[in-house]
């Protein structure tokens, strides 16, 4: 198989390869979405022996994505045009386009994916429920987890990873609401200093600021609640016009 062009973004410091490979079009299922992002990745492990590559595949036109696989079309553009500098590229920027970000479809899946982090441990019950629930049900599920009670999450091995991965969504989305986009752990950390130890996978860490800040985010969320077209996820290129790209 040939490689297309594909271009990599995220943290300078990643532990792992966060790419994205450009196609013309999607395709239509899931299976195949997954069959065709890791047949490409077999095409690049060679380059990054050591590393794990988290592959990705969008749809490029105009200078901007129209689509994507995995996230939100706003929140992938974005990320790839101003990370572009981190990393060793094959290619110039494919991102000359930015794209207005959808604050409230950012809110919507860092609530889902927040709950996804914890659905192993001692609130499994409740977060399987919320999930399939409403938005409001999904908000009362964040109100009643404690995450200084969580022993474990999942295995015990991988809870730096899903700390690491909810402060990241934290501080995303509580700086996007405040019009600053943040797409690496040094800027976050940068905006919030009591989050850099969660970030940086540092172990054996007391949770209440990561705690302090889910209570935040809860309170935006519930704050924008009534203002909010949809409360349920959608794709941004279904409810935004891409003439707003700039």
């Amino acid at each position: 198989m040939n490689t297309p062009i594909y271009q990599m973004f995220g943290s300078e410091n990643s532990l792992d390869v966060d790419v994205v490979f450009f196609v013309k079009e999607m395709p239509e299922t899931i299976v195949e979405k997954l069959t065709l992002s890791k047949e490409f990745s077999k095409t690049i492990t060679s380059f990054f022996p050591e590393k794990v590559i988290n592959a990705n595949i969008a749809v490029l036109k105009n200078g901007h994505l129209t689509g994507v696989y995995k996230g939100t079309t706003d929140e992938l553009n974005n990320a790839l045009f101003y990370t572009y500098r981190f990393h060793e590229q094959k290619q110039e920027n494919q991102i000359t386009k930015l794209l207005v970000r959808d604050v409230d479809l950012k809110f919507l899946r860092s609530c889902r994916m927040i709950l996804s982090f914890v659905s192993k441990t001692e609130y499994r019950v409740l977060v399987k429920k919320a999930l399939k629930g409403n938005l409001n049900e999904k908000i009362q599920a964040l109100e009643t987890i404690k995450l200084s009670a969580i022993a474990s999450f999942g295995k015990e091995k991988n809870s730096p990873d899903s700390i690491k991965s909810i402060a990241f969504q934290l501080g995303q989305t509580i700086a996007l609401q405040e019009g600053k986009e943040f797409y690496t752990k040094n800027q976050i950390a940068a905006s919030f200093p009591d989050l850099r130890k969660y970030l940086s996978r540092e172990e054996n860490v007391d949770l209440n600021d990561l705690q302090k800040w889910l209570s935040t985010f809860i309170e935006n969320l519930k704050t924008r609640l009534s203002l909010m077209k949809n409360t349920s996820e959608y794709k941004y290129e279904d409810e935004n016009d891409f003439n707003y790209a700039k």
